[in-house]
């Protein structure tokens, strides 16, 4: 039960049993009333969760750029063959469709054509020299070869490089690409463009050569840039930054924390619970982020500035995420991925950031009869792997065409690099997750195999198949499968058990069985794939299992864990979800979605269906993603810990908090890896999707946040739970006291069998670390003497975090960073050891940390980073709390404007204060600042960033 809520419902109950003389209806109408009153009316994600951007319509303003361009028309070819051009399937059906376009037409075409089709421009160039050229156009459609004059052909592939993306309705929309570089003389010259493929969907909608870097804003051109008049609200739109050699001397670059080039001290390794690295055993922490195949499609300009863009902002590690096989032949490595593979690794390494390679996914992949695996007719392979040999085979190949040739990027093979720092096996398989559906999922003629496997491991286990069912009918007599389920023991096969059916049934021996056949299969499956990869082939870095939720935390996470303790790390996926509701609303942001802003900051269950009764009386949900759950082998090896992919999930505008929360309860329970997910863009995304990170709010937050981090500014607390289990229990279905968070995003969340049960309280990991230890001895449970928490307050075992859910908000104070988060008006004034904050922000962030490596006390230089919440340009919404999208809104992003002040509370010298835009750098034409002691620090709307130096004259 809500704390808050008791002294209501103890008033509640005295007016019941007053009331019941007026009726039963009026007393159960004055407690609801109480009880609306107690939760909504106290509750800071009602009180200040209305705030929206007020209606205006996107205008343009004219600037000045040094750099020569040209722009023109796709849709005003000099000559083309291209059939009704200006009537084709994209064309825009509305003034709003019409809108997102260059001059509110294109040229495009669809279906099957006789010859190829071509356009052909005459374009006058004012100045000569080199020119980047590039092209607005529908997506990946429609690939192209062009030139320019006499000059030798170039090829645009499908595997093109997208820069931004600007909708015009579901599955239509404008993209920009760099198509390549050329240089020209000045005067007049012909482009001619020829599209490659006889078929399929293609349209173009301007064309631009400019001298200089451009930044894609739609339809603007390289001299326009968004304005509109938003009171409360100001558009994020950052210019690029500068020429990569000046990246570093921004006052927020954190390229120092790498090293010069990845993997120069050698391979990071797992040793005692950590990763490390060198002859030292220097410790090493992973600040990450996820990419996709888009940046494998980057030119080698494009690689060069994502790499530095993500250094400056304290990232070391790029899980690459994607698919690699070719799109028509899954059994074979797309020569384009892996080149663009290769050239990534080679321009991440540069800037000292490492890799990890995540290239299985089952949802990636929809096999067919005719793939040579019976039974499929669409279904994604989920589970496959861990039984089936053929598709192991084609699995191990994959691995060996990848690691083994020697990268023409560095001479070296990627087996032999140690800037490729970590190998997963599968992403979000198991036995145990919710996708293990046998019969359904898995078709018959595979389970088939899996029911041989079962049926040889329990001859194995009991002599003969005969001997284990007579074993298992004196177990549990009610539960068997039929024939049709693979109960077939004169064909020597045996029925796997469902999920469900398996908790179900947990005290049975036929479930105890199943459950330790799964396991060590799986298991065996992980042992062998490390084996292959680090023996067969010679990989020495970082090999972990897979990393997603099962379908029961308590009883099944710990076998999934287990099987995964064979490899060098544990790793997790986890969100932090909104239970929106709405077609396709796992994967994108669509109108009509329907969802409920929530703060992590309270703990308030996620609500999956509307019971506002249950939800009123249900108590606090403590699980969050960010909860580490430290493991320990049979051996007592304990083992390093990632997580893998980590996000709050759009439309939630209760996201401020997350990156100084991983950053200081990662620190906190020492995390070794902290990787979000995900970004496609070479620097800020220029809106907001279902995923984004690369925005404001998320790495935005970056330079305290990979500070406080990676410096470990936040004290690692000592272990306040130990807990040892016995793998025979475990097996035998009786479950762990301790359990990993349910924490799923919209695309898995509805799978989950639930979860609970758990004997050591959840809350425990917001004050220490957590350990389970798996042991071949009798399982015992360690609860070391933790803070209280006292009025809906959560203090960390080190002192230096308090979480109060009751208010919703977070403070650090650790000698060199002190800061809060979450719903910052309503908490006023925080004064806090060396600073008083007061940001009158309805959520947001705001921290000071040293930069000097020194406490706040004595700092000399010191970054102040505040951020709000952000939106697309033109989000609407209806209804409260409930919310229904109307409009999800474009580019640009805007950001609610920031107000406060800041106080140092040091009363030695003088103090500059610099303010800077949004990629660190002063703002031109702004003064510095000086304060004195005593001094308030007035907060910009626009800025993120203040540089504070300390200023005091040398003495006479």
């Amino acid at each position: 039960m809500h704390q808050t809520m008791q002294p209501f419902l103890s008033k509640a109950s005295k007016a019941l049993k007053a009331s019941k003389a007026l009726g039963g209806f009026f007393a159960l109408f004055i407690l609801a009333l109480l009880v609306a009153l107690a939760v909504f009316g106290r509750s800071p994600a009602v009180r200040w969760g209305r705030a929206t951007q007020p209606r205006a319509i996107l205008q343009t303003r004219t600037v000045a750029t040094p750099a020569a361009f040209v722009w023109w028309e796709a849709e005003q070819p000099t000559a083309t063959n291209f059939p009704d051009a200006e009537n084709h399937p994209f064309a825009p059906a509305s003034p709003t469709e019409a809108a997102i376009l260059s001059g509110g037409r294109w040229i495009g075409v669809d279906g099957t054509r006789p010859a190829p089709l071509f356009l052909e421009y005459a374009v006058q160039v004012a100045q000569p020299g080199r020119y980047r050229f590039y092209a607005r156009k529908f997506w990946k459609h429609g690939p192209f070869r062009w030139r320019w004059d006499e000059q030798p052909w170039q090829s645009v592939s499908r595997e093109v490089y997208l820069i931004d993306s600007s909708p015009m309705r579901p599955l239509v929309g404008a993209n920009w690409v760099q198509v390549g570089t050329v240089d020209l003389t000045a005067g007049s010259h012909q482009l001619r463009i020829e599209l490659t493929e006889l078929d399929g969907a293609a349209a173009f909608d301007c064309f631009l050569l400019t001298q200089g870097a451009f930044q894609p804003r739609g339809s603007l051109q390289p001299d326009q840039r968004y304005a509109a008049p938003l009171p409360g609200w100001t558009l994020f739109d950052p210019e690029p930054e500068p020429e990569p050699e000046n990246f570093a001397d921004s006052a927020i670059a954190l390229r120092f924390l790498n090293e010069p080039v990845a993997g120069m001290n050698g391979w990071v390794r797992a040793q005692d619970g950590r990763l490390v690295q060198g002859a030292a055993n220097q410790p090493v922490r992973f600040w990450g982020v996820n990419v996709d195949e888009q940046a494998l499609a980057m030119n080698a300009e494009q690689r060069a500035y994502l790499a530095q863009f993500l250094a400056k902002r304290g990232v070391n590690l790029v899980r690459v995420h994607t698919r690699l096989w070719q799109r028509d032949d899954f059994r074979q490595i797309d020569p384009a991925r892996q080149q663009g593979l290769w050239n990534l690794v080679a321009a991440l390494k540069q800037e000292g950031i490492y890799t990890a390679l995540s290239l299985y996914f089952p949802y990636w992949l929809s096999l067919e009869e005719t793939d040579g695996f019976a039974g499929y007719s669409g279904q994604q392979p989920f589970a496959l792997l861990f039984f089936n040999p053929e598709f192991q085979a084609i699995y191990r190949n994959w691995w060996r065409s990848l690691l083994s040739p020697p990268n023409p990027a560095t001479g070296r093979a990627l087996k032999d690099d140690p800037a490729l720092a970590m190998l997963e096996l599968v992403n979000e398989d198991s036995y145990f997750f919710p996708t293990f559906e046998p019969y359904t999922k898995i078709p018959a003629p595979q389970m088939a195999i899996l029911e041989r496997q079962f049926a040889h491991w329990l001859t194995a286990k009991y002599g003969t198949l005969e001997q284990a069912i007579a074993q298992w009918r004196k177990s549990d007599l009610s539960y068997s499968l039929g024939g049709d389920r693979g109960d077939l023991p004169h064909l020597e096969r045996i029925g796997i058990m469902p999920l469900a059916d398996l908790l179900k049934h947990r005290d049975s021996l036929r479930a105890q069985d199943t459950a330790m056949f799964l396991t060590e299969s799986q298991r065996q499956f992980f042992d062998q794939a490390c084996q292959f990869l680090k023996q067969d082939l010679g990989y020495r870095g970082l090999v972990y299992g897979s990393n997603w939720v099962t379908a029961e935390a308590r009883v099944l996470g710990p076998l999934d864990k287990f099987s995964n303790t064979g490899g060098d790390v544990m790793d997790r996926h986890g969100y932090f979800d909104l239970a929106i509701q709405g077609e396709n609303s796992a994967i994108a942001l669509n109108g009509g979605d329907r969802y409920q802003d929530r703060s992590a900051l309270l703990f308030t269950p996620l609500q999956r269906r509307r019971n506002w009764l249950k939800s009123l009386l249900r108590q606090r949900d403590f699980r969050l993603p960010l909860m580490d759950l430290h493991y320990t082998d049979l051996q007592g090896r304990e083992l390093p810990s990632t997580i893998t992919e980590l996000n709050w999930l759009q439309p939630n505008r209760f996201r401020a908090d997350l990156p100084l929360l991983a950053a200081t309860y990662g620190a906190l329970q020492d995390t070794d890896g902290i990787v979000f997910f995900k970004t496609s863009a070479q620097g800020w995304e220029p809106k907001l999707d279902k995923f984004s990170v690369a925005t404001p709010v998320v790495m935005g937050q970056f330079p305290a946040a990979a500070l406080i981090y990676r410096r470990g500014l936040v004290q690692p607390a000592e272990s306040g739970v130990e807990a040892s289990v016995k793998l025979a229990d475990l097996l035998a279905l009786r479950g762990a006291p301790v359990a990993v968070p349910q924490n799923l995003d919209a695309l898995r969340a509805t799978e989950s069998l639930g979860a609970g049960g758990e004997t050591v309280d959840p809350s425990a990991f917001w004050m220490g670390k957590v350990n389970l230890r798996f042991s071949n001895a009798a399982g015992k449970t360690q609860v070391k003497k933790l803070p209280n928490a006292r009025r809906n307050t959560l203090r960390s075992s080190t002192g230096e975090l308090s979480w109060d859910y009751g208010r919703g908000l977070v403070t650090v104070a650790a000698p060199q960073v002190q800061g809060v988060t979450g719903f910052l008006k309503a908490a006023g004034t925080v004064s806090l050891p060396d600073v008083t904050l007061r940001v009158d922000l309805d959520y947001g962030a705001a921290v000071l940390v040293a930069l000097d490596d020194l406490p706040l006390a004595q700092s000399r230089r010191m970054l102040l980073q505040v951020m709000s919440t952000e939106e697309n340009f033109g989000w609407r919404t209806r209804g409260y709390p409930r919310k229904t999208v109307e409009s999800t809104g474009t580019a640009p992003i805007v950001v609610q404007a920031i107000a406060g002040s800041v106080q140092l509370k040091r009363r030695d010298g003088q103090w500059q204060v610099i303010a800077l835009d949004a990629n660190g750098y002063p703002i031109p034409g702004d003064s510095a600042q000086t304060l004195k002691a005593g001094d308030r620090l007035s907060l910009r709307d626009d800025t993120f960033y203040y540089q504070i130096d300390r200023v005091d004259r040398e003495p006479d």
